[in-house]
């Protein structure tokens, strides 16, 4: 494998600061960032993604950033295609790949090139599926599932529909049906770097950014997307900040506890998200205490020449 068809990924939990680590990683090394974040790719969804500012856009090329409107669908797969295809771009220019980001799924079918291709779909099915309560549904995969359904909150109603729909399409469990294909893939042209801060530090990091997303304008970017007709039960709207401001503008949630169930959200989807980075097959995990510069400093001596 030539060595100019190498990329980085930096990867980890929310608010573990990984953006700005791959902000500097791609100024000082001329690199053009992949987003890696399921909920940055739609338009408008803005203040809670965390999305880049207008002048972290202007300073480093982003792809996969603002490119769906709230109504289409998209899935691990099509990330998968979209990434290798934003990485050859890139690479074809003499750039260097940052893939960004802690949607493990999506992150999961780059690294693993089979995984989920080609699965398949009934819309009809998904759409018998969704007539059911999200307390039937969660216990029904964990019936048919339990692996699957340790890996999804029982509120994530999107992926767990998706996933009762792959078992019974594929008459059984995804991974059982694709165990040959994920263990047979490589990850020899990425070099995986993963964040994974000490909890406390991790947890204050959250309140912080679900304090500067409520001040920032979360409720005002919430409400104008519903009067823009955007719906309160789309794939992007379902996410954490999202719900949960929706729930407020709705009469469902008292203010005084917005904070406090967006920030609990966030941690509980980041102790998933630590406990999968760990598995990422040769992921170097960075040091807890290290200051950017020193985490800057390990990923240029951890990478090929050129890499």
């Amino acid at each position: 494998m030539p060595e100019s068809a190498h990329y980085i990924v930096i990867a980890g939990p929310t608010a573990s600061g990984k953006s700005a680590l791959a902000l500097a990683l791609a100024e000082r090394m001329s690199g053009e960032i992949v987003g890696c974040d399921s909920v940055q790719l739609y338009r408008k969804f803005d203040v809670g993604s965390a999305k880049p500012s207008a002048d972290e856009l202007s300073r480093v090329s982003h792809h996969l950033v603002d490119v769906l409107d709230w109504h289409e669908d998209y899935d691990a797969a099509r990330y998968a295609r979209d990434a290798r295809s934003a990485i050859n771009d890139i690479l074809a220019r003499r750039k260097i790949p940052i893939i960004v980001g802690g949607t493990g799924l999506y992150l999961r079918a780059l690294l693993q090139e089979a995984f989920h291709d080609d699965l398949p779909s009934d819309e009809g099915l998904r759409a018998e599926l969704q007539t059911q309560s999200s307390v039937d549904l969660f216990q029904r995969l964990k019936d048919c599932d339990p692996k699957r359904a340790g890996e999804i909150h029982q509120n994530d109603r999107f992926r767990i529909v998706r996933a009762l729909e792959l078992n019974i399409l594929l008459g059984g469990p995804v991974h059982e049906k694709t165990s040959r294909q994920i263990d047979g893939a490589s990850n020899a042209e990425a070099s995986i770097f993963i964040l994974d801060p000490v909890r406390s530090v991790l947890h204050d990091r959250i309140a912080l950014r679900t304090k500067q997303m409520l001040a920032g304008g979360l409720l005002d970017e919430v409400s104008n997307l519903i009067k823009s007709g955007v719906s309160i039960t789309c794939k992007p709207m379902e996410s954490i900040g999202y719900k949960q401001a929706a729930a407020f503008l709705s009469g469902q949630l008292a203010e005084e506890f917005l904070f406090d169930h967006i920030a609990a959200a966030t941690r509980q989807y980041a102790k998933r998200q630590c406990t999968w980075f760990r598995k990422v097959k040769e992921g170097q995990t960075l040091p807890q205490n290290a200051a950017l510069e020193e985490h800057l400093r390990l990923i240029l001596k951890n990478i090929p020449p050129k890499a």
